[in-house]
């Protein structure tokens, strides 16, 4: 029985409690080593410790603080889009063309088409960039050649040119 009041006392001690809770607890050893807990002084000639607690106090854990930059890593300000110099090597009837040439005006990118139809100066040109590959749409967005229509490749294509 001598060990359940202070542990009974430890767990109103240590409960939520809803209302404000302000005072002193005292602990101490009784003379057979067990903890007492209580909101009254001890018996005379007893050492005790004593805890306060100030009303609504509310004890949390730092949070923890974000990593300052230094100040000469400077931000770096993305190129516009329309800086970004595409070629698209294109024929006039293949819809994939038209869905890419859609693409990269929605994108804002300064476009350069060439028909290979109408140029074999330029079909020769996307020949060596696409290692021998005759299908359109060709892209080549300032050095990262896209073959076909894949708006996913296109748009990670043109933001890695944004960041350099």
């Amino acid at each position: 029985m001598r060990r359940i009041i202070p542990i009974l006392l430890l767990l109103i001690f240590l409960s939520p409690v809803s209302s404000t809770v302000s005072g002193e607890i005292y602990t101490w050893k009784d003379k057979n080593g067990n903890v007492i807990f209580s909101d009254t002084p001890p018996p005379p000639g007893i050492n005790a410790e004593v805890k306060e607690f100030k009303e609504n106090a509310t004890e949390r854990p730092k949070a923890k603080e974000s990593p300052q930059r230094p100040k000469n890593e400077a931000l770096k300000e993305k190129r516009p889009y329309r800086d970004i110099h595409v070629i698209m090597y294109m024929t006039s009837w293949c819809p994939y063309c038209a869905k890419a040439r859609n693409y990269l005006h929605s994108l804002d990118v300064h476009l350069i088409e060439y028909n290979i139809e109408r140029d074999k100066n330029r079909k020769e040109e996307m020949l060596s960039k696409s290692g021998g590959s005759t299908g359109v749409p060709l892209i080549d967005v300032e050095g990262t050649i896209i073959r076909g229509y894949n708006p996913d490749a296109l748009k990670a294509a043109v933001e890695r040119r944004r960041d350099l």
